[in-house]
């Protein structure tokens, strides 16, 4: 990919992620909506190219602190990783290993925001359920959502690749 093409479309995609991200910020009750879909254009900056995914990521959260350093974490634990990881496999790998590694990787990023960062991903949910029970909970919840993005992100890019926007 030539330098100028990356440049252009990283930060097209870095801007969008960023509106996504940062929606709960700035449109309260709708925000909450949008957010899930900054997945979106960090997974298909990683369809292009592994390395722009990757940077659309890192460069998005980086402009996040300056709007919201809480959508900045759960863009990194959760939203941005889950895109770097399908954009990365679900064309390389396949969808099994694509649904399989990002409900993996989702799982961990929500433990990780839910009992070390101090975010709880479900509200007061897992205050009332033990550790092992709410691990579960978690990865359950993570394969069926990663397996919904997986479905609908593939018909999505064919869409894309159809028209000629995707190589």
């Amino acid at each position: 990919m030539e330098i100028a093409r990356f440049i252009s479309i990283g930060s097209l995609l870095t801007s969008l992620t960023v509106l996504l991200q940062s929606a709960p910020v700035l449109l309260p009750v709708v925000g909450l909506a949008l957010s899930p879909l900054s997945t979106l254009p960090i997974a298909l900056a990683a369809v292009f190219n592994i390395s722009l995914g990757i940077t659309v990521l890192f460069s998005s959260a980086l402009i996040l602190i300056m709007v919201s350093v809480q959508e900045a974490i759960i863009l990194l634990f959760t939203t941005g990783i889950l895109g770097t990881v399908i954009g990365t496999l679900l064309y390389r790998k396949g969808i099994v290993v694509s649904i399989l590694s990002s409900a993996i990787i989702l799982s961990i990023g929500i433990i990780i925001l839910t009992y070390i960062v101090g975010v709880p991903a479900f509200g007061d949910l897992t205050g009332t359920l033990s550790f092992p029970f709410a691990l579960i909970t978690f990865f359950m919840f993570s394969l069926i959502y990663v397996s919904i993005w997986n479905i609908c992100f593939r018909k999505f890019a064919n869409y894309l690749i159809k028209i000629g926007l995707i190589k």
